[in-house]
């Protein structure tokens, strides 16, 4: 068995388990979810956000890096009526962002930065179910969104914001959302992603989990399912 080979079975064993067991957690607590899925010739370009470099510390892995075709992913959440504002939700999270997270599939710890506070160029280690851990940078921090950029080393090159505000429709209501932006880092973990699959479902679990995780913390009641968008490009640099 080649090396290549050998790597290849490694990482799809252990996707595998994290796209189980992200699975058996969908389906445990009964999670709707709206999902569309489509093909597009070309993907507007992701909101810039600084590129904090850091002497001394791993450098950012942006889309650039990446391989095979950039995937645009959105998931998003109403709620009616709700105990926190966008402003006091986003708070919430940055001191706390594993509570929202399924320690089944990945656990954040805070690797530079206050444990309980969000600042541009704090860093978590994100220990996923998987062969691969995911180092994030924070590269923006505003009341009510945030964004980490991926670091070396992660299996994915790009951004993810998160973000509420108050609902564009619906008077009192607000909208949380996370909204990635991303290439695979190597061509075995594109494989792994957009032909196999896996890592797309695994990923897929733990999003749909946070935002049901944020619509119970913050009161109210949520309004329908979980949509998620996935839009991936058609054509691809490099």
């Amino acid at each position: 068995m080649t090396r290549r080979s050998r790597a290849l079975l490694i990482s799809t064993t252990g996707l595998a388990v994290g796209a189980a067991v992200g699975t058996w957690l969908v389906r445990r607590w009964r999670y709707q979810v709206r999902h569309v899925v489509r093909d597009v010739p070309r993907l507007p370009t992701s909101p810039t956000s600084p590129a904090v470099e850091m002497p001394g510390r791993a450098a950012i892995q942006d889309e650039e890096d990446g391989v095979g075709p950039r995937f645009h992913r959105r998931y998003e959440v109403d709620i009616t009526a709700p105990t926190k504002s966008p402003e006091a939700l986003m708070h919430c999270i940055g001191e706390n962002i594993q509570a929202y997270v399924p320690g089944e599939i990945a656990v954040f710890s805070k690797a530079v930065g206050d444990e309980t506070a969000l600042a541009v160029g704090d860093e978590y280690d994100i220990d996923i179910r998987s062969p691969w851990n995911g180092p994030v940078r924070v590269v923006e921090v505003a009341p009510t969104r945030f964004t980490l950029a991926t670091l070396e080393g992660h299996m994915e090159a790009g951004q993810i914001r998160f973000e509420a505000a108050e609902h564009p429709a619906e008077p009192g209501a607000i909208r949380f959302s996370i909204e990635s932006w991303a290439r695979s880092r190597d061509g075995v973990i594109d494989f792994i992603y957009d032909e196999l699959g896996l890592a797309k479902a695994a990923q897929q679990a733990m999003w749909t989990f946070f935002c049901e995780r944020v619509a119970e913390d913050c009161g109210g009641q949520k309004m329908g399912e979980v949509r998620v968008l996935t839009e991936r490009e058609e054509e691809a640099d490099g």
